[in-house]
């Protein structure tokens, strides 16, 4: 056992020096080096029930709300459940300006990557939207986004682990 530890330690000693590890300057890169889907913008009259049928074909865990082209607000799976499932009769035809969180916190691409995890992290956020310098969408990074640009940093010993960690050989011999 004490073999295994020694060899892990040893590969994450190589690891540490070999200059991939992660580092302050990592996060202070901008934020349109992470590679993240262009944003669904909808208008504040678009019904909840358009919404969510286009989040759900989209596969998008949010949606940016607009006014004349600009950020107004955003509605997210979590909105959904919180503030629309068994709470809003005939949910599906009412606007989504009802449930959305109006004048979100928005970064631009230019801004660095700790910018977007701090919104998380102190925020709570899952999604923040990406808005150029008049204000409009551009693009929308989610949490997902920025763990895979993270991982994208991890040495590939790391990133291409099986799916469980080694705990030994397994008896099949019951207990």
């Amino acid at each position: 056992m004490n073999d295994h530890v020694d060899e892990e330690m040893e590969i994450a000693s190589e690891q540490d020096s070999s200059g991939t590890a992660l580092s302050a300057s990592t996060f202070r890169k901008p934020i349109s080096d992470v590679s993240m889907p262009k944003v669904i913008a909808l208008d504040a009259k678009t019904s909840i029930g358009e919404a969510v049928k286009l989040m759900q074909s989209k596969r998008m865990g949010s949606v940016v709300i607009t006014d004349n082209g600009e950020l107004a607000g955003i509605v997210t799976e979590r909105d959904i459940l919180l503030k629309v499932i068994g709470i809003l009769d005939n949910w599906e035809g009412r606007p989504v300006s009802e449930i959305m969180t109006e004048d979100p916190q928005s970064l631009r691409p230019e801004d660095e990557v700790a910018y977007v995890l701090n919104n998380m992290h102190v925020g709570g956020y899952r999604h923040v939207p990406i808005v150029n310098e008049d204000g409009e969408p551009v693009a929308m990074i989610s949490i997902k986004d920025i763990v895979s640009w993270i991982l994208d940093h991890f040495p590939s010993e790391i990133t291409n682990l099986t799916g469980e960690p080694y705990r030994g050989p397994v008896s099949r011999d019951g207990g």
